[in-house]
C-alpha cells in the first residue's frame, strides 16, 4: 500500500478522532452532495486502481442507470476528511475508500455499514470467488464483512536479469533467505554493468508511513510481532516490538539501506518504486503493484521505462526457521452509514469488485496496462490478463501467503503507533539511534499511548480473528 505525494509528519499523541476531524476544517469538510437518487459520490484514493476505474466508469451508469461522480483524494486528506465527516454526522459520500487499517475504526464507532445482510445469498456477489487471505487481511473486522477489496497487494522482489547474467548471479529460486538476499546485493553494489553504477537495492526511508510500510516485512518475516496478542484469542496490546525478532529485523532494514542510494532516506512509496526503474537498481522488494508501475518511466506516465523488458518477480526471502508471512495490504471500498442511497452504492461496490470489471481494470490500456490487483482468483488465471502480466501466477502464490492482521496489525490506535515506529526507524537510518535504543524508545512510547487510549489492560470485548473465522463468514455469506 503505497501512497501519492508526501506525508506531513504526524504528531505521536494525536490519537482522538476529533483531534484527526480538526486537520480536515475547511474546504475539504463540506464537499457539495451527489445530486439525485440517480447519482452517487465516491470518493477515491489516487493509486492505480482509480486511473484505471475513472477510464470504465460509464460503463456503470450503462448498466445500471445511476450516474457517478467520481473524487479522487491524497491518503491524508481522504483520512482527514472522512473523519471530519464521520463526526460530524454530515453526508459527505455515498462509497468511501477504506484503508485496511481504518476500518476496524469505522465499524466500532458506527461510520460504515457492516455488508454481510447485502452480501448474503447475492449470486452476482460471489464472495467465493474472492482470496480468503485478502477478505481476513483486508476487509474482515470482529467476524463482519466491513468492505469489499478494490486493489489487492502482496509484496515480493523485483531484480534485473540482465544484471543478475552479466555478474554470473543465478535467479532467486524463491526458496531463498535475507542472508543470500543480502549477499546477491552485496555483489551487485558498487559494479558498474554496462555502463551503469550499480546500487544493490532501494528502501523506504521517509517516516511516519513509508518506512513502517516496507520495515514491516521484514519484521513480519522474522517472527516480530507489535503486541503479545492479537488479532487472535484473548487480546493483549502490550508491547511487543522491544524483542530479539524486531531487533534482527531493524538490523537488517539498516543493512539494506547502506545498499541503497544515499536520498533513499527521503523515500516515499512511488520513489522506491520508480528509482528501480531507472535502472541503477539491482533488486528490491515491495508492493506487488510494483510488478507492472516499474514498466513505466514514473508513475502512470505511460512512458516505456529501461527495465520494462529486463526484469524477473520471485517470493520474499524467509528468516531462519520463521515460516514465512507476506505483508498484505491495499485498497477497499465501504459504504457510510449516512447515506441515504445505500442500495445503489451496494450495487457500485458489487460492480467494481466483480471479475468483469476487475478485468476490464487490467485490460486498460492508457498507461500501458497498469493494473493487476486482483482479489478474485478466477482472474489469476486468465489467458487475456496472463498475457499483459505473466506473473499472476507467482503474484497469487504471494497473496495466499499473506497475512496483512500480524504484518501491520489494525489495533485502535494504529496511526499513532505506526508514527511512533516510523520515527524511530528512521533515526536508525540517520545514525542517530542505535537500533537498541530506537526499540527501547518505541516500546515505552506505545506502552505510554496504549495506556493513555485504555487498551492496556484491556477490558474490552477480545475476537478470535483468525483465517478459519473469515472462510466460515464466506461459507455463511455464499
Amino acid at each position: 500500500m503505497y501512497r501519492h505525494g508526501r506525508v506531513s509528519r504526524r504528531s505521536f499523541l494525536k490519537t482522538s478522532a476529533a483531534a484527526t476531524a480538526g486537520a480536515a476544517l475547511g474546504p475539504l469538510a463540506t464537499p457539495a452532495l451527489a445530486q439525485g437518487a440517480d447519482s452517487i459520490r465516491v470518493l477515491c484514493v489516487e493509486d492505480p486502481f482509480f486511473f484505471a476505474l475513472k477510464e470504465i466508469i460509464g460503463d456503470f451508469t450503462e448498466e445500471t442507470g445511476v450516474k457517478v461522480e467520481l473524487e479522487s483524494l491524497s491518503y491524508d486528506a481522504m483520512q482527514a476528511r472522512l473523519v471530519s465527516s464521520f463526526v460530524s454526522k454530515t453526508s459527505d459520500a455515498d462509497v468511501v475508500t477504506v484503508d485496511q487499517m481504518w476500518s476496524g475504526q469505522y465499524v466500532d464507532n458506527g461510520w460504515i455499514q457492516t455488508l454481510d445482510e447485502m452480501a448474503k445469498g447475492d449470486e452476482e456477489f460471489n464472495i467465493g470467488d474472492f482470496i480468503p487471505e485478502v477478505l481476513y487481511s483486508l476487509n474482515t473486522w470482529r467476524g463482519h464483512l466491513a468492505t469489499v477489496p478494490i486493489a489487492a497487494y502482496g509484496q515480493g522482489v523485483m531484480y534485473r536479469k540482465s544484471v543478475f547474467d552479466a555478474l554470473g548471479i543465478g535467479a532467486p529460486s524463491g526458496n531463498w533467505t535475507w542472508e543470500e538476499y543480502n549477499d546477491i546485493l552485496g555483489r551487485i553494489h558498487g559494479q558498474n554493468v554496462g555502463g551503469t553504477d550499480m546500487k544493490g537495492t532501494v528502501i523506504c526511508g521517509s517516516q511516519p508511513t513509508p518506512i513502517v510500510h516496507m520495515f514491516s516485512q521484514v519484521a513480519a518475516s522474522h517472527g516480530a510481532r507489535w503486541f503479545q496478542q492479537f488479532p487472535q484469542g484473548e487480546w493483549d496490546f502490550t508491547p511487543a516490538v522491544n524483542s530479539p525478532e524486531m531487533l534482527a529485523a531493524v538490523q537488517e532494514y539498516k543493512t539494506l539501506y547502506g545498499l541503497s542510494p544515499e536520498e533513499a532516506i527521503n523515500y516515499l512509496w512511488f520513489d522506491a518504486g520508480t528509482r528501480f526503474s531507472q535502472g541503477d537498481i539491482g533488486m528490491f522488494y515491495w508492493w506487488t503493484p510494483y510488478f507492472y508501475l516499474i514498466r513505466n518511466n514514473g508513475y502512470m506516465t505511460g512512458e516505456k521505462s529501461v527495465v520494462a523488458d529486463d526484469f524477473g518477480v520471485t517470493t520474499i526471502p524467509t528468516y531462519g526457521d520463521k515460516p514465512q508471512t507476506i505483508s498484505l495490504g491495499g485498497w477497499s471500498f465501504g459504504i457510510p452509514s449516512t447515506t441515504e442511497k445505500s442500495d445503489a452504492a451496494w450495487q457500485f461496490l458489487k460492480w467494481s469488485s466483480s471479475a468483469a470489471t476487475q478485468k476490464k481494470m487490467g485490460l486498460v490500456d492508457k498507461y500501458g496496462y497498469q493494473f493487476s490487483d486482483f482479489a478474485r482468483r478466477s482472474l489469476y488465471n486468465d489467458s487475456d490478463l496472463t498475457e499483459h502480466y505473466p506473473y499472476l501466477g507467482e503474484q497469487l502464490g504471494m497473496l495466499e501467503a499473506g497475512n496483512g492482521k500480524i504484518a501491520r496489525p489494525p489495533a485502535p490506535v494504529y496511526t499513532t503507533l505506526e508514527g511512533i515506529l516510523g520515527l524511530e526507524l528512521n533515526k536508525v537510518l540517520i545514525g542517530s539511534s542505535t537500533p537498541e535504543e530506537a526499540l527501547a524508545q518505541a516500546d515505552t512510547l506505545f506502552t505510554n499511548t496504549l495506556k493513555g487510549n485504555f487498551l492496556i489492560p484491556y477490558s474490552y470485548p477480545s475476537f478470535d480473528d483468525t483465517l478459519e473465522a473469515t472462510k466460515d463468514l464466506i461459507a455463511s455469506l455464499g
